[in-house]
């Protein structure tokens, strides 16, 4: 818009020096009529030196006719507003607008002298509104660069408190499990050896029928007390074992080299599901190392709508059980042999209700899919 309207300004300027001159000829219409065309085909084209051919043939072919003065002010707008900004560049354009006016200098001296202060006025307005532009097309990179710099920062933000929020679960966790081992190895023990001095002692006075009856009625509440306790502490266990944790915890020892875990379901599974797929995860990445000598391996749980989605898949060697079957076919479990724990892994997933399938390609891959219906 800005450049429109210098443009509109020295446009003004060169009718009012055509004017000034006496009346307009033909070959000073068509001349102005040339310079107009080029200046809107150059409005229309974007900044650069191509930008600048338009207006350097006008200035060029205006050395051959003393009528192409009255536009010489617009070309030389549109020639350094082409060149704005390319120092080396504008004195060449300088000396390219001064060329017609020379050449008509000793025809129409009185308009060459007009042309020439309008030349230079529209020089100066050209590098103004260069520079405005560059300022600004400055300002809105320096904006961008900081709304990228903050949104960068934002996600970063995110990701340490969504890091910091896991830390802080996992160590709530994994204390909860530290109580309950510490509890079944201490307290249970303790109540377990109880229970066995109280059976004992019921042998030792069977002769007695009293003291038998009251061993036999503290026996029954250590026992009492021993089932309660045990449920609390599967309870907490179960409670204090988190899905991602524990995958995790099973790709650093499984003895590959390169594991990458993916476990981030919109809600965390029923415990039955969770160390069932623990389970099948322990299974198939020590078969990976230990038959397939895998070095990369990778574990997804996937939470559908209706079923979770475990894959395990690895670059390991191929068991050669079933030559005639199709690469991408899936293949059954008790095919590959009892001995890769296969059969194992296959009886965990069905008694959930769910299924379990072994791709060999492209990779080793052991899918098992759990309903939740009947989770």
């Amino acid at each position: 818009m800005k450049q429109l309207a210098d443009r509109a300004v020295v446009m003004g300027a060169c009718i009012v020096l055509a004017l000034v001159a006496g009346v307009p000829g033909t070959a000073t219409i068509v001349w102005f009529l040339v310079a107009v065309t080029c200046s809107g085909a150059c409005a229309a084209a974007e900044r650069g030196r191509g930008a600048a051919v338009l207006p350097t043939a006008y200035l060029l072919a205006g050395c051959l006719h003393p009528a192409a003065t009255v536009g010489v002010p617009l070309a030389a707008y549109d020639l350094m507003q082409a060149l704005s900004g390319r120092t080396r560049w504008a004195w060449g354009g300088a000396a390219i607008c001064a060329a017609p006016l020379l050449a008509a200098l000793r025809h129409t001296p009185d308009v060459v002298v007009g042309a020439a202060v309008l030349s230079v006025f529209s020089a100066l307005l050209a590098a103004r509104t260069g520079q405005e532009d560059r300022a600004r097309g400055a300002l809105h990179r320096v904006r961008d660069d900081l709304h990228e710099r903050v949104t960068a920062l934002q996600e970063a933000q995110a990701r340490l408190e969504a890091a910091q929020d896991h830390e802080t679960r996992a160590a709530a966790l994994s204390e909860r499990t530290r109580i309950a081992r510490e509890i079944h190895d201490g307290v249970g023990h303790l109540l377990t050896r109880l229970l066995f001095q109280m059976r004992a002692a019921q042998v030792s006075h069977r002769d007695a029928p009293d003291v038998v009856a009251d061993l036999t009625q503290m026996a029954d509440t250590v026992d009492d007390a021993l089932a309660s306790m045990r449920a609390s502490v599967h309870a907490l266990a179960d409670e204090g074992e988190d899905l991602a944790v524990a995958l995790n915890r099973l790709a650093n020892r499984s003895g590959i080299e390169t594991v990458r875990v993916d476990c981030a379901p919109s809600e965390p599974p029923p415990v039955p599901v969770a160390r069932c797929l623990v389970a099948v995860t322990r299974e198939a990445l020590t078969n990976a190392a230990r038959h397939g000598r895998a070095v990369n391996a990778s574990v997804t749980v996937t939470d559908f709508p209706g079923f979770w989605r475990l894959t395990v898949a690895n670059d390991g060697v191929v068991p050669n059980r079933n030559q005639s079957r199709s690469p991408t076919e899936a293949l059954e479990p008790d095919l590959l042999g009892a001995g890769l724990g296969l059969r194992s892994m296959s009886d965990r997933v069905e008694s959930l209700g769910g299924s379990l399938r072994i791709l060999s390609h492209p990779r080793f891959t052991v899918l098992a899919t759990i309903p939740k219906e009947t989770a």
